[in-house]
């Protein structure tokens, strides 16, 4: 070789390759910069062959990175990131001569691991389709095992839901590696660790019970689709945190097949065998204080030996139902308004008409309403729906176009239409105050009050003075009402106020409800009626906390006893008292001090007044949380049937008994703890 080859070869610039991959379309990519370097693929030679050489070699992309890069189009030399669509070089810069394969095959690995390591950042489930499944017992899929629990149970799915194909491709789409288990295993292992888990939160919660105390509701219902029958009870109770406050809590118990006999032993006994399974789960006794439910003879025989609560909500629906049947005119307009809106619900054409006058004339866009028998403020709904709807309804009922035409309503019932929703507003304002989740048996005789007071102005003049001998002495006012009301919506308020008077007179003078309303901050004495003897009550609410949760002391001397009542309740309670002499503390001074103290506003919580009085009216406050924590009504074992008619649905007529318990206990439970307050999130 010549030296001036010799140099020329020395100065040559080195030639540099450039790792190529197949793209999308098979083709290799290639760099077009065509500057000093010369880029070869792995079969290829810079060695012509023929006119322009041997074609380029197609070679597969078989690196597990492309799942998550591809080439560019504008620079072949770069890979782009599908997720996050950086930019990385293709090109290696270990190279600056041909490669041997060996070197080739680790060119390609440093390349791989280049991408993999710029990318860590990313989500292990883009790279994990080459990757083993979970396991049975790994963190990732208990995780989402117990969320697909959760979900049946929340939702109300059945548990065949795990095993349909969309929902197995969407957890396939969402974590790969997951494998679902069976509808079996859900059923058997999974829901009842949930159950048990929640039921578990509860007995810490019952524990906790302020003075060992609980208030129940409960209800019977029957499901038309399994023929069993299922009692609810409902416990509402105080709950101590800490040493200086207190929360209110509610939650279901049981909802238990009970399919023997409804008679009121074989109530009673179920009821005391459920609340016996409670007592052994918590550890300790749990005390009874009162028991809501509707008028069924034999649940109010059932529950004679507790403090039975008849469900102030379902007494306004035998006092608004009773009303309206005596009422002709009423009950005429009533039929039309049930005709009306059944006509609109079944007939899709109806119903297509309707939102087309109601577009033409503005209105609201809202469909009309049927009445349920059970529930008389869903016939005040209608009536006010119609109303509301009045020139739509007014031409639907006119047109001949309509098929079979509904009734018409003429002018004058229109009116009656309306003076009867004045007259039935207040009933439906009370019913939905007293079904309130946080509602209390503290607020019956305050809203009962202000009710008759309302309806009484409204029927002024319907009644003599005898016929309205005044059972809660009339301190009202007659407002601005009298006598704007036909003559039928007058017979109506009448009609109502009677029934209101024969119903409700026992609980204006029950010293539960009295007691309760006494010891509500919101209202104390300022709402009783004028023939309420405060200070008969406050007697009654001494002798009451002693009988209830006595707070003894040791005896010092007999001129430290204070003086008390000489009645014959003190006396039994003295024979009950220990072997060791004691002295029972009345504390009258702090039941004075309390109606001493500054009432709060109607919109403040109660039991938060009371938790800031631990300290100094312990026994007080104890008595008093009590009543406040009992609901006025049964509304929320009503509300866990709706759930339980959900759930044992035509499609789920053959779901065992048991796991009928579990998911309505976890559902209901939930919803409280989640959206109620009633239980901490």
């Amino acid at each position: 070789m010549s030296d001036t080859e010799s140099t020329s070869a020395d100065t040559a610039p080195p030639v540099r390759v450039c790792l190529t991959l197949q793209d999308s379309e098979g083709q290799i990519s290639d760099n077009e910069n065509s500057g000093s370097s010369t880029h070869l693929s792995p079969t290829e030679t810079n060695i012509a062959s023929g006119d322009g050489g041997p074609p380029p070699l197609k070679i597969k992309r078989t690196s597990a990175v492309w799942n998550s890069f591809t080439v560019s189009e504008n620079d072949p030399s770069k890979a782009i990131c599908k997720l996050c669509k950086s930019k990385l070089s293709r090109e290696s810069p270990l190279y600056q001569q041909p490669p041997p394969p060996l070197l080739f095959l680790l060119g390609s690995l440093v390349f791989s691991w280049v991408l993999l390591r710029a990318h860590i950042h990313l989500p292990l489930h883009q790279y994990s389709l080459h990757l083993q499944p979970f396991s049975a017992n790994h963190p990732r899929s208990k995780q989402i095992t117990e969320m697909i629990g959760k979900m049946i149970c929340t939702d109300l799915e059945p548990f065949s839901v795990v095993e349909r194909r969309g929902f197995r491709t969407l957890v396939g789409f969402l974590e790969p590696k997951y494998k679902i288990p069976s509808r079996h295993y859900f059923s058997r292992t999974v829901v009842p660790e949930l159950y048990e888990a929640m039921r578990g939160e509860m007995v810490q919660s019952l524990k906790a019970a302020e003075g060992g105390v609980i208030n129940l509701t409960t209800d019977l219902w029957t499901s038309n689709h399994n023929a069993h029958a299922y009692l609810c009870l409902t416990g509402h109770w105080c709950e101590r945190v800490g040493e200086t406050s207190v929360q209110r809590k509610a939650g279901l118990l049981n909802v238990g097949v009970l399919d023997i006999e409804h008679t009121s032993n074989n109530i009673l006994c179920c009821l005391k065998e459920k609340m016996r399974e409670w007592e052994e789960s918590v550890g300790q006794s749990v005390t009874i204080r009162f028991v809501v439910s509707d008028n069924a003879a034999n649940m109010v025989k059932a529950l004679t030996e507790y403090g039975h609560i008849r469900c102030v909500s379902h007494m306004l629906h035998l006092v608004v139902i009773k009303a309206l049947e005596k009422d002709r005119v009423g009950t005429s307009l009533l039929s039309k308004a049930r005709i009306i809106s059944g006509h609109v619900h079944r007939s899709s054409k109806a119903s297509n008409r309707l939102h087309e006058l109601q577009t033409q004339l503005n209105l609201p866009q809202y469909t009309l309403i049927t009445d349920v028998k059970t529930r008389w403020n869903y016939t005040f709904y209608m009536l006010q729906r119609l109303v509301e709807q009045r020139r739509a309804v007014q031409i639907m009922t006119q047109e001949s176009n309509m098929g079979k035409a509904p009734t018409i309503i003429y002018p004058n019932e229109w009116g009656l239409a309306s003076d009867m929703l004045t007259v039935l507003s207040p009933f439906e304002e009370v019913t939905r105050a007293l079904s309130k989740h946080t509602a209390s048996i503290s607020e019956v005789i305050p809203l009962l009050h202000g009710l008759c007071s309302i309806i009484r102005s409204l029927h002024a003049g319907e009644e003599s003075e005898d016929e309205s001998d005044q059972f809660m002495d009339g301190d009202d006012d007659q407002d601005a009402t009298v006598g704007r009301q036909g003559t039928a919506a007058r017979k109506l308020a009448a009609n109502l106020s009677k029934e209101l008077k024969w119903r409700f007179k026992p609980i204006f003078v029950n010293s539960t409800f009295l007691l309760a309303t006494l010891l509500d901050p919101r209202y104390k004495a300022s709402c009783f009626p004028n023939n309420v003897d405060v200070e008969a009550l406050k007697r009654t609410l001494l002798l009451r906390m002693e009988l209830c949760d006595p707070v003894a002391t040791p005896a010092r001397n007999t001129e430290e006893t204070p003086a008390t009542s000489n009645t014959s309740v003190l006396s039994f309670l003295q024979k009950k008292k220990s072997a060791i002499p004691m002295r029972t503390h009345l504390p009258s001074a702090d039941v004075e001090a309390y109606l001493a103290d500054g009432d709060i506003s109607l919109t403040n919580d109660p039991v938060k007044y009371w938790s800031g009085k631990l300290q100094c009216w312990p026994n007080l406050t104890r008595f008093a949380l009590q009543h406040l924590s009992c609901p006025p009504t049964s509304v929320q074992s009503e509300r866990v049937f709706s759930t339980a008619g959900n759930v044992v649905s035509p499609q789920h007529a053959n779901l065992d008994p048991s796991h009928v318990e579990q998911l309505v206990f976890i559902k209901v439970n939930a919803d409280l703890k989640n959206s109620v307050g009633l239980f901490d999130p």
